[in-house]
């Protein structure tokens, strides 16, 4: 199906955009060349295999951890090198199919994965564009994937049919406001490489690196291009090629991922707390005022409407556009913030240690397992996180911790304690014990 000329526009790099066949035959050959990510120097994995599953579980504010039963199905659309790996570590228990459009990705995956001795993953060379599975899926990693289609709608369309009724999908797009100087680049070495009909990948790449190697950009090329310039110059090819020479690129706002979620019949359910956020320390969603007033005027906002203002004050500053969704017939209400923060506040935690053990990469390019274990987390907590981690007990409440400590109860305080406390980013409690809450009030404290 011919892509119509409306998604043509200034803001993105769509000048190869034309069909979805043409795009597929592009980023197979572009990911074949620049397979993605590069190896990582170690992957770890823990003993408990219920433990990431339990993790996961909290992020949705899911304290009963029965969100994703113990043997569920798990499909990485767009699963690259290694991504399907770290999914197959992580949930041992789980059945995992990990796709991608291009051979040479795959076969790097599948190379590790006999390295590790995985037997939990499945790997097939397809193009989600092309799959037809129908509610077959439990929980669905797409991250950085249907951005890079030529029509990002039908795209997702085909991954919310194969998600099962009451499944998860976890979705990252582009955040527009993180892109507007890497969409720029990739359209200049597009144009500049354009002499010829065919695409030249390595033209393109003599082309990028010539111009990040200039000896003095700065009285010819905006100022933000080289800063973006020398942040890549001494990345991996992949990488590079990646960030700076990407075929087809869209980017989202929290508005338009919303809206294109609608359109495919799915709903945003949370923010979900990645690793590069974190590495950032920009992975919250909610911000915090001096002036009371427009504190409160922004508190009482629903979580969309706060994710958008967050997102458009905090424009490059604004986390990752890294969701969790669900079908919009799951039958599943959705719990807003402040209810995931009230159920938290009336759960009993226990301290979540865990032992992981460690496959590092060595010098034959191997991974190979190293006999000792290691305990997580490693406590690196702020003053008042450090109260409350040493606090918990298996006995008593949340809410009567936060009490004892004659700690403020608001819902921006609770967030956070709740974000850097019990999720997979931060997983220093397991919740034991909850409770109904159909009928209490949330009060500010």
């Amino acid at each position: 199906m011919t892509k119509s000329n409306m998604n043509k526009n200034d803001d993105e790099n769509l000048l190869l955009a034309t069909s979805s066949n043409e795009v597929d035959d592009i980023n197979a050959r572009f990911y074949s060349k620049f397979t993605y990510p590069w190896a990582p120097m170690k992957f770890d994995y823990c003993i408990d295999p219920n433990f990431e599953r339990i993790m996961l579980n909290q992020n949705l504010g899911n304290w009963e951890h029965n969100f994703f039963p113990q043997n569920f199905k798990i499909w990485v659309a767009g699963c690259g090198t290694n991504q399907a790996i770290f999914t197959a570590l992580r949930f041992p228990n789980a059945m995992v199919l990990g796709t991608d459009i291009s051979s040479k990705s795959l076969e790097k995956c599948a190379e590790i994965a006999m390295d590790l001795n995985i037997s939990n993953l499945q790997l097939k060379e397809e193009s989600i564009n092309k799959i037809n599975y129908t509610e077959n899926f439990d929980y669905i990693i797409c991250t950085g994937v249907i951005h890079h289609n030529a029509d990002p709608k039908s795209t997702l369309d085909k991954i919310a049919k194969a998600l099962k009724p009451t499944g998860i999908l976890e979705l990252m797009v582009y955040n527009r406001y993180h892109r507007i100087t890497t969409s720029a680049f990739q359209k200049a070495i597009r144009i500049l490489g354009s002499s010829t009909e065919a695409i030249n990948f390595e033209s393109e790449l003599s082309i990028t690196q010539k111009l990040i190697n200039l000896p003095s950009p700065e009285n010819s090329i905006s100022d933000l291009i080289v800063v973006l310039m020398h942040q890549c110059k001494n990345l991996p090819e992949s990488h590079l090629a990646d960030t700076l020479m990407q075929p087809v690129e869209y980017s989202y706002t929290v508005e338009s991922l919303e809206e294109l979620a609608r359109l495919c019949r799915l709903e945003l359910v949370a923010p979900c707390l990645n690793q590069v956020d974190k590495a950032q320390r920009t992975f919250s969603w909610n911000m915090t005022f001096k002036d009371s007033e427009l504190q409160n005027l922004y508190d009482s906002l629903p979580d969309l409407h706060r994710w958008q203002v967050s997102n458009l004050l905090l424009l490059e500053k604004s986390p990752m556009i890294w969701f969790y969704l669900q079908r919009q017939d799951s039958g599943r209400p959705i719990k807003s913030e402040k209810k995931i923060c009230e159920e938290f506040l009336d759960t009993k935690f226990m301290k979540a240690e865990s032992i992981h053990k460690s496959y590092i990469l060595e010098d034959d390019e191997k991974y190979r397992l190293l006999p000792d274990s290691f305990s997580l987390p490693l406590v690196h907590l702020d003053a008042q996180e450090k109260k409350i981690f040493d606090s918990v007990d298996a006995k008593t409440s949340m809410r009567d911790i936060f009490e004892q400590l004659g700690m403020k109860m608001s819902f921006q305080v609770i967030n956070q304690i709740r974000l850097k406390l019990t999720t997979s980013a931060f997983p220093y409690l397991k919740a034991v014990q909850t409770g109904t809450h159909e009928n209490e009030v949330w009060t500010y404290f």
